[in-house]
């Protein structure tokens, strides 16, 4: 059976991708250094990755502020996407390290940028090479906003938690996503691979036309053309 869509998340070994068939199971979980490894692998099918896409050069993305609205009590968990500005200086080579990366960040918007998103930089200017290439058909997607969702609305624990990770899996369990244990994924952390199959679910909502949902639901922000949103699915 074919790959009808898959959820991504970064991991240190690069990127871990839970891939799903069309009957809504999941296929395999793995690690791949890049993610056009993934490109070549499953070909034209929808994406959902935990990372942002669509940047703009201001303080505050409405992408995010809408995640943070939703993960009321755990608003911590959406970090702040960097300015349009600095991820282009990025690839242009024209920055390479946090204290440029924040002085760029703080002339465009006002505000620093911190290290956790910095640590990110990479992966969201290797998405937006693989958009500018068309070789992706992505989808930023938040998989706590997912998880909220499959919970109905309830907060979990902390996801590196014990309770944490087993409701996850409990969660992901009830809409037919099997996490595979002992797989080709077994360099990246539990929480990552958890991350990953949230996306998966709501990835297959964008193949299915099923529940999908978007924060916000209307915006003005725009990237190159596309509006700035993420993507999540409400649970039947």
């Amino acid at each position: 059976m074919g790959v009808e869509a898959v959820g991504v998340d970064g991991c240190p070994d690069g990127w871990v991708a839970v891939t799903a068939s069309a009957d809504g199971g999941v296929l395999e979980a793995l690690v791949l250094p890049r993610l056009a490894d993934l490109a070549e692998r499953v070909g034209r099918v929808p994406v959902a990755v935990d990372i942002p896409i669509g940047l703009v050069d201001a303080p505050v993305r409405d992408a995010d502020a809408a995640a943070r609205e939703a993960l009321r009590g755990a608003a911590s968990s959406v970090f702040a996407a960097p300015p349009r500005r600095l991820v282009d200086a990025l690839r242009a080579g024209e920055v390479d390290d946090h204290a440029a990366a924040n002085a760029l960040c703080r002339a465009t918007t006002g505000r620093g940028l911190s290290q956790q998103t910095w640590r990110i930089c990479d992966k969201i200017a290797e998405v937006d090479d693989l958009l500018d290439g068309g070789t992706l058909e992505a989808h930023e997607a938040h998989p706590e906003v997912a998880f909220r969702n499959l919970a109905g609305g309830a907060p979990l624990p902390r996801k590196r938690s014990y309770d944490g990770a087993r409701q996850r899996l409990a969660l992901l369990a009830e809409v037919g996503l099997e996490v595979p244990v002992g797989s080709g994924a077994g360099r990246a952390g539990t929480d990552d691979v958890l991350d990953a199959a949230a996306c998966a679910w709501v990835a297959l909502g964008l193949a299915h036309g099923d529940g999908v949902v978007t924060l916000p639901g209307e915006t003005t922000q725009h990237d190159r053309g596309r509006p700035v949103r993420m993507v999540s699915r409400r649970r039947r």
